[in-house]
Order: structure tokens, then C-alpha cells, then sequence
């Protein structure tokens, strides 16, 4: 028993950055890490939905990667047209590469948070406190994703001139804005427990 410890904790490491780490990876793989990322944040909506159980534990299993998928739709085409825009040596490949890396972090930190949001939701009496509880689980994994996403495009940004890097930088903190309002948006609309269909 002891000798299979180490290579489980090993897999789940290297599991874990190979998801992550910034690497140039064909169409698949990154489509891949974008599959990860979705599936492991289903975990945090069965948490959310063991609130109140049933239905609405499907819901909310759905409810999540259904937003982080939105929010990715949403990004991916817009981002690269208007770093396009800017004539900035940001491609599409690159764009989607860092939403890969950004969504998987996601969907691990989410995946981690999830038994203990399951237990605090489940325990306390106060929709309040399970809201805050949902909402700071949201909070945490999504601002990792979203420093993760700034420093993956703003380090692409590195060798540009100084207009497109400065403009570029702007470009990502009025974008980061605009995702955090978005996402703030779809997961009211999207989890029952902040507030989705009730």
C-alpha cells in the first residue's frame, strides 16, 4: 500500500501541470484542457446542489461548466479580434491556449473547494451564508483563472512595441472588468443557490 501512495500523488501532480503549465500544445490537447476544466468544476456545482438536492443538484452540476463555457465563448473570439485589432502578436492559437490553462485552474481549484462547500452548504441553516460560501468559492477560483489568463496573454505581449504593449495592457484589465461583470451575471442567472431560478 505504501509503495502505491507515492505514484498516485505523483499522477495527480503531473496531472495537475500538465493542465496548467504554459506549454505549446496542438488544437486537441488544448481542446482537451478545456474538456478538463469544465468537467472537474462540475464537482463544485454538485456541492452547491446538495443544498438542496434533487433536481436541483443536477441543475447546478450543469449550472457551472454551463457558465465557464459561455464565458469562454465569449471570449475566445473577442479577445483575438480585438488584440488583432491592435495589432498585437497574440494569434487565436494563443488565446486559446491561455483559456485552456486559465479554465483548467479553474476546475481544479473548484474541484478542491467542493467537500468543503458541500459540508458548509448543507450544514448551515442561512441561505446568506451558503450564498457567501458559493460566492467565495466563485470568487477565489475565478481571480486565480483570471491572473492566470492576464499573465499568460500580457507575458505573449512582451516583446511588442511600446504603444501596442501599454495599449494591450489596458486592453486586459477593461476585458478582465468586462469578464468579471459577465460571470458575476451568469452565475445569478445559472446556480440556484445565488439566486438562479428562484
Amino acid at each position: 500500500m505504501e509503495d502505491t501512495a507515492p505514484t498516485q500523488e505523483a499522477r495527480a501532480r503531473t496531472f495537475a501541470l500538465r493542465l496548467t503549465l504554459d506549454s505549446p500544445l496542438g488544437l486537441s490537447p488544448e481542446l482537451g484542457r478545456l474538456a478538463a476544466g469544465l468537467a472537474l468544476s462540475a464537482f463544485y456545482g454538485l456541492a452547491l446542489g446538495a443544498r438542496a438536492g434533487g433536481a436541483e443538484l443536477v441543475r447546478t452540476a450543469l449550472g457551472v461548466p454551463l457558465v465557464l463555457a459561455v464565458l469562454c465563448a465569449v471570449m475566445m473570439p473577442s479577445l483575438t479580434v480585438l488584440f488583432a485589432i491592435l495589432d498585437a502578436p497574440i494569434r487565436a492559437s494563443r488565446v486559446l491556449g491561455a483559456l485552456g490553462r486559465a479554465l483548467s485552474s479553474v476546475g481544479l481549484v473548484l474541484a478542491g473547494l467542493a467537500p468543503g462547500a458541500a459540508l458548509l452548504c448543507v450544514s448551515v441553516e442561512s441561505r446568506f451564508l451558503a450564498t457567501g460560501v458559493a460566492f467565495a468559492g466563485f470568487l477565489l477560483a475565478g481571480g486565480l483563472g483570471l491572473v492566470q489568463l492576464v499573465a499568460s496573454l500580457g507575458g505573449a505581449l512582451a516583446g511588442a512595441e511600446s504603444t501596442v504593449l501599454w495599449k494591450g495592457y489596458l486592453l486586459l484589465a477593461g476585458y478582465s472588468l468586462f469578464a468579471v461583470t459577465l460571470a458575476i451575471r451568469l452565475f445569478t442567472l445559472f446556480v440556484p443557490v445565488l439566486g438562479g431560478g428562484s
